[in-house]
């Protein structure tokens, strides 16, 4: 063969291998559309809804997240939501038709088909209308249209419509394509819980659990079914898995407040009652909870988690105790005036006027740096629990001493004068020996109350049994928190011998603390100030 028709032969022998790849990822790729596009067949109004709109170019790309949908794969049209009848308050004349369609699909009419879910979330916090039943800060602090595409865009989760029916579908569900894995993104529940007043969003991000879900969450497939007790497929937790997702123990629910045992976003934690009668006591709601837990973690953790979380919702409760008694004693000593219009006092014991200093103080101290606190505690959030959560709470109580103290309070005057470091302890304590991530020999060795207060201890055994025995903590959690402390020397790491690498670590301490010394502290600049040229 000569060599101009070798080079030809090969030539044509790739060619063809080409045109056969080509047919081949032609093929995948046209029955993978096949699979996953669902057959969309319209007819009746439906039909003419959407050939109106295509059309006419009115909301084109609702039609193609709808063809997208389940409900478009199931039959479900425009009409089967968006039905209506003469004299309904949404009803209308679709422009240009003689179709009368409805301008909000409610619950009610999500209910024809979702009647279990819509009766859950009626009976869940998410419905709960507590921010019009308690709504001092936007009557007074807040005005009207401040607060339209603020609260009321995401409080709309809880609507309450004319036709009866309460909440809306679409705040999770996206219309037009009511995904459930666009449901079930814990981006989804972030567009509401999120910023400084309940950054859960935030919180999850930085927790173990977040931290899965970001390397590898975009790899899962979002749209399983939970609803038969399947395993949970997915290897992190998200929103829903924790609080609506169903387990093989646990049944999948719309309502979220069946696995929650603390109402911790109000201004005082406590145990939670509501729903009560469909799903029984918070301790009932805890062992939802910690079934879910059980998926991924051992016993012992689970149970020592939430004591601990359970013991930071509790000396929340003590804190925001100064708070009360100082902001009622500056009103009795009249160093503060609560808001008035005619007879309408504009404060309580819950909400304030905002425009004092103690007052505004105690409302961060619950609404934002409180909440941060608790819920960095419940979640995983360790930066959200200490930072954010209470050491600003902390803040919050010095300004509000300082402003008692400058404007005349006797008692705030002794405090501010003081240079003990128990001023910043003016509330009594809970603790429980040692914490749940292990054992360390040398952690608790230089805490102050440790070493200050030879029956610290005891008083912290008398606060814990007091709650315990007020029905805050359950039998196990007593139990529990008595085995840590009849063995606090072993659960604090007391008991064992100086680690071995403790001097070490010392010694490079003191090496650091040198070097920092003598590199900047010492250094002392030349050149003069300009500030001292013009002062």
């Amino acid at each position: 063969m000569a060599k101009g028709d070798g080079t030809k032969y090969l030539v044509g022998i790739f060619s063809i291998l080409f045109l056969v790849t080509l047919v081949i990822v032609a093929g995948v790729e046209t029955k993978k559309s096949e699979s996953t596009k669902p057959e969309v067949e319209l007819t009746g109004k439906s039909k003419q809804c959407v050939t109106c709109h295509e059309r006419k170019g009115i909301a084109v790309k609702q039609i193609e997240q709808w063809e997208d949908s389940k409900h478009a794969e199931y039959g479900i049209g425009c009409i089967e939501c968006h039905a209506a009848k003469k004299g309904d308050f949404d009803a209308f004349t679709c422009p240009g038709s003689d179709i009368l369609v409805g301008r909000y699909p409610t619950p009610k009419d999500c209910s024809v088909c979702h009647d279990k879910e819509v009766k859950e979330f009626e009976n869940s916090k998410h419905a709960h209308q507590f921010w019009l039943l308690h709504n001092d800060d936007r009557a007074v602090y807040e005005f009207p249209s401040a607060v339209k595409h603020g609260c009321e865009q995401c409080h709309r989760i809880g609507n309450m419509w004319p036709d009866s029916s309460v909440g809306d579908c679409s705040a999770c569900h996206t219309r037009h394509s009511f995904k459930i894995a666009q449901a079930r993104n814990p981006k989804t529940c972030g567009e509401c819980h999120l910023g400084p007043d309940h950054p859960h969003i935030e919180i999850y991000e930085e927790s173990k659990h977040g931290n899965i879900w970001a390397a590898e969450g975009k790899d899962w497939d979002m749209g399983y079914e939970t609803t038969n007790h399947e395993k949970i497929p997915i290897k992190a937790p998200v929103c829903t898995t924790c609080h609506m997702d169903g387990s093989p123990t646990q049944p999948m629910t719309h309502n979220v407040s069946a696995r929650l045992a603390w109402e911790s976003q109000a201004p005082w934690s406590y145990r939670t009652v509501w729903d009560e009668e469909h799903l029984g006591t918070w301790q009932k709601k805890r062992e939802r909870m910690k079934e879910i837990c059980l998926n991924c973690h051992a016993p012992d953790f689970v149970n020592e988690y939430f004591l601990e979380a359970d013991l930071v919702n509790l000396q929340y409760n003590e804190i925001r105790r100064q708070f009360v008694y100082w902001n009622k004693k500056l009103y009795k000593e009249k160093l503060m005036y609560p808001w008035k219009t005619g007879d309408r006092l504009w404060t309580n014991p819950v909400l304030d006027g905002y425009d004092q200093e103690p007052e505004r103080a105690k409302y961060y101290a619950w609404h934002h740096e409180g909440r941060r606190f608790r819920h960095g505690a419940e979640m995983m959030g360790a930066d959200f629990t200490q930072w954010h959560g209470i050491w600003e709470v902390q803040q919050d109580f010095i300004e509000m001493l300082n402003w008692a103290a400058d404007h005349g309070d006797a008692e705030a005057k002794v405090w501010q004068k003081s240079n003990n470091p128990t001023k910043m302890i003016t509330f009594k304590l809970y603790d429980v020996p040692g914490n749940e991530w292990g054992i360390n020999t040398e952690l608790y060795k230089p805490n102050f109350v440790y070493q200050m207060f030879p029956d610290y201890w005891t008083r912290i055994k008398s606060n814990v049994k007091a709650a315990y025995e007020k029905g805050l903590l359950s039998q196990d959690q007593w139990e529990l928190w008595l085995k840590r402390y009849n063995n606090k020397e072993y659960y604090m790491g007391t008991k064992f011998p100086e680690h071995p690498k403790w001097k070490f670590y010392k010694e490079r301490d003191q090496r650091d603390l040198k070097h920092m010394k003598e590199s900047v502290i010492d250094l002392n600049l030349p050149g003069e100030s300009f500030y001292k040229d013009m002062h």
